[in-house]
């Protein structure tokens, strides 16, 4: 395959994924650029999403240029962006269906619309669009997307982006994106002045340990991905639910979000490959 991304624009993108690299050394060459140039189709769409200096109007005028894009993938003979060029051939050669693609620009769409929630089960329908096809990629590049192992990737997903919410209240705040929704506002009597101020109080530390909850149950539905997948991926996925459970662990821990929130240091990363090697 020829690869037409830069390295460094390649690890830019990863970067992105500070809590959860989803293109390691552990891929081999081939199916590691491939997720790269997946991520980065992902990431410059965020990217989007997040320009405030640009009208809603504007933003969703450029997602509209991905999804003319995306949709022009099959086509021979046009002229594309690099960009294209490569993702073209990734979808080619792996088969990716183009529907993962549309979920995340829908979900980038509903980003620019800023929504807010009425309820945590359009929170996990927004995961659905913005999360789970990531996971059904990865496996479509391992020639390991069938029924269960989807359904598992999902739920594992699903964890994954309920964990970055919760890091990442006070920076999507900032965005002005509220992911919880307003039926925990009332149960739990929220105000989104503490989050201005920075005021993490008891009722917040309530509201975390309820998204916990959710989070653990993700998890222990996704984690029986494991069981059922091989080869590097099985170690890709042993390393990130190891992830998982280490960031649920220091988020039990009292502290405050809006000023702090835990992440992953590469010396976990290390840690966690070794304990997933050793136990392979």
């Amino acid at each position: 395959m020829t690869h037409y991304i830069s390295i460094k624009e390649a690890n830019r993108t990863k970067k992105h994924y500070e809590n959860f690299p989803v293109a390691t050394l552990i891929f081999p060459k081939d199916e590691r650029f491939a997720a790269t140039l997946l991520y980065k189709f992902a990431r410059d769409c965020d990217d989007i999403a997040d320009e405030e200096k640009f009208s809603k109007k504007e933003r969703i005028k450029k997602i509209r240029y991905y999804e003319d894009s995306i949709k022009s993938l099959p086509k021979k003979n046009i002229n594309r962006p690099t960009f294209f060029i490569d993702l073209k051939k990734v979808v080619e050669n792996y088969q990716i269906d183009l529907n993962l693609f549309h979920k995340f620009l829908n979900a980038f769409k509903q980003d620019i619309a800023n929504p807010r929630y009425d309820k945590f089960s359009q929170v996990i329908d927004y995961c659905h669009l913005a999360a789970c096809p990531a996971g059904e990629m990865i496996l479509t590049l391992f020639k390991q997307n069938q029924g269960e192992k989807i359904k598992y990737s999902n739920h594992l997903c699903i964890c994954l982006a309920l964990i970055g919410m919760v890091q990442d209240i006070k920076e999507d705040y900032g965005k002005k994106r509220i992911y919880i929704p307003k039926s925990y506002f009332k149960k739990f009597k929220l105000d989104l002045a503490d989050i201005k101020q920075n005021n993490f109080n008891d009722n917040w530390e309530n509201l975390k340990m309820e998204w916990l909850k959710k989070i653990e149950y993700h998890l222990n539905c996704g984690k029986k991905l494991t069981n059922v997948t091989q080869g590097r991926l099985k170690l890709q996925i042993k390393i990130l639910v190891l992830a998982c459970e280490i960031l649920i662990k220091r988020l039990k821990k009292r502290t405050n979000l809006f000023i702090s929130a835990p992440k992953l240091s590469k010396f976990d990363w290390l840690l966690m490959l070794f304990r997933s090697l050793t136990k392979l």
